[in-house]
């Protein structure tokens, strides 16, 4: 540990894949091994089977996502995404009509901020290719009042939702503009 009054230093590592963490004498944390990893050719990166130890004293866990299954979704476990082309979900290889999916559920947990527009606007674009479509298909029932049944808001006939949620899509709360 530096002496009071010098510079501390923070290293930024990349391509990184924590193993575990490595407890000292004492019990306390004393370091993490690291696999390195490499880009897979497919947006995101795989093992290399060589691995560092870093000692530390303090471990944070930084914010990452893993996707995880949801109930009648199909999911890929191995990449903790949906599988999908172009954003349509896909069920067993063949495009689902009216499932989208965008974000790092649509492409794992890679990009930066900036990545989620074109990530976005390739979904947007195929359900709008989709559209036509997708409003002539007949539905097995109204699903509006059992969303408004599950809270998802009310319905309120020419009005359309009245919802938080609704609210919040729009930039709108309660009171004023965000």
């Amino acid at each position: 540990m530096p002496a009071r009054g010098l510079p501390r230093r923070i290293r930024l590592r990349f391509f990184l894949r924590p193993v575990a963490l490595t407890a000292g004498a004492t019990g306390r944390v004393a370091g993490a091994r690291f696999e390195r990893t490499l880009p897979d050719g497919r947006g995101g990166v795989a093992g290399s089977g060589r691995y560092e130890e870093i000692p530390a004293q303090l471990v944070l866990r930084s914010v990452g996502y893993r996707g995880v299954p949801l109930d009648g979704l199909p999911f890929d476990p191995e990449r903790g995404t949906v599988p999908h082309a172009a954003g349509r979900v896909l069920r067993d290889g063949v495009p689902s009509p009216g499932e989208y999916v965008a974000g790092w559920i649509k492409r794992g947990p890679t990009g930066v901020i900036g990545t989620n527009r074109p990530c976005a606007k390739e979904t947007v674009r195929s359900l709008l290719d989709d559209a036509p479509a997708l409003v002539r298909k007949e539905l097995p029932g109204d699903p509006l009042p059992g969303c408004a049944r599950r809270g998802c808001g009310r319905w309120s006939g020419r009005g359309g939702w009245r919802s938080s949620v609704r609210r919040r899509s729009w930039g709108v709360r309660s009171g004023g503009a965000w």
